[in-house]
C-alpha cells in the first residue's frame, strides 16, 4: 500500500503530512503528496522544510475530486482533511464527502479537533463480530502489529445481531462471568485478534450505543488511530457509526473498504 496525501494549500496540510509521515514510518507504506489547485491563480503550496524535504509532491490543476480519483491507484491510502460543514453527503466537506462516496481506496481522514498522529502506540479496531468487518483487523495486523504497539479490539454488545454468515456477536449477558461469556471471549480473540508479530492485543467489550461507546473508549485510552471497516454507503440513515466517528472521534480514522451490506 502507498499513502497519497491530498494537499490544498491550507494550514491543515501540515497536520496531514505529519500524520502521514508517522503512519508511513510504522507501516512502511511509501508516501507522496498531491497538491490540487482549482485554477492556475489558486494559492501556492507553502510547507515547512522539514515536511517538504524528501517528499514527492505532484502539482495538478482541475476539479479536486476528479484529480484525486485520477491520481489514486488501487493500492493507495488517500489521506485527506475533512473540514466539515457540507450540506449534503456525510457532512465533512465537499471533497471529503465526494471521496467517501466515490473512492474505492482506503481513506485516512483527519479533521479539526482530532489529535494528529505523532506516534502510533495504540490502535483501536471496533469489530461487530462479522467476517467482513474483520478486514479492518487484517489491515491493522499487516501494517501495525509489532512490539511496542497495542491493538485494542473493541466489541460493543447490542440487541441487534449481525446476520452475516460466520458472525460471532457477544452473548446477550456480557456483564456476567459465566462459561458462555468466557468461551465467546476466547473464540472472538482467537478469530479476530491474533497478532503474529509480537504486538500486544487485547479485547474490550462494552454494552450500549456503538458509536458512543467507541468515541468514549478511544478518548479514554487514548487511541492514536481508529481503524474501521467501511462499506462506502453515504445515503441518509446509513453508515451511522462512521458518521458519528467522523464528527466526534478524538483521533484520525482509517476507513478500510469492504463490500457494502444490502
Amino acid at each position: 500500500m502507498n499513502l497519497l496525501v491530498v494537499l490544498e494549500a491550507r494550514p491543515e496540510d501540515q497536520q496531514l503530512l505529519t500524520s502521514a509521515r508517522a503512519l508511513s514510518h510504522v507501516s512502511g507504506w511509501p508516501l507522496r503528496g498531491l497538491h490540487v489547485a482549482s485554477d492556475p491563480t489558486a494559492a501556492q503550496l507553502d510547507l515547512p522544510a522539514r515536511l517538504a524535504t524528501n517528499t514527492t509532491i505532484a502539482e495538478v490543476t482541475g476539479e479536486p475530486v476528479a484529480a484525486v480519483l485520477a491520481a489514486a491507484g488501487p493500492d493507495d491510502v488517500v489521506v485527506l482533511w475533512a473540514p466539515g460543514a457540507s450540506e449534503d453527503g456525510v457532512g465533512v466537506g465537499p471533497l471529503a464527502d465526494a471521496l467517501l462516496a466515490r473512492a474505492p481506496q482506503t481513506l485516512l481522514v483527519l479533521r479539526q479537533g482530532m489529535r494528529p498522529i505523532a506516534s502510533l502506540r495504540r490502535i483501536m479496531v471496533p469489530l461487530e463480530g462479522s467476517p467482513s468487518a474483520s478486514e479492518a483487523m487484517r489491515v491493522t495486523d499487516d501494517a501495525f502489529c509489532g512490539r511496542g504497539r497495542e491493538i485494542v479490539v473493541m466489541h460493543v454488545g447490542t440487541a441487534d445481531m449481525p446476520d452475516e454468515p460466520g458472525s460471532l456477536p457477544a452473548p446477550r449477558m456480557v456483564d456476567q462471568e459465566q462459561y458462555e461469556w468466557s468461551s465467546w471471549h476466547e473464540e472472538f480473540t482467537m478469530r479476530f485478534a491474533a497478532c503474529p508479530q509480537g504486538g500486544r492485543h487485547r479485547t474490550v467489550v462494552r454494552v450500549g450505543d456503538p458509536p458512543t461507546m467507541i468515541i468514549a473508549e478511544a478518548a479514554r485510552l487514548p487511541a492514536d488511530l481508529i481503524v474501521v471497516a467501511w462499506g462506502g454507503v453515504t445515503a441518509p440513515g446509513r453508515s451511522l457509526i462512521v458518521r458519528r466517528l467522523l464528527g466526534e472521534a478524538s483521533c484520525p480514522l482509517l476507513l478500510v473498504p469492504v463490500p457494502a451490506k444490502s
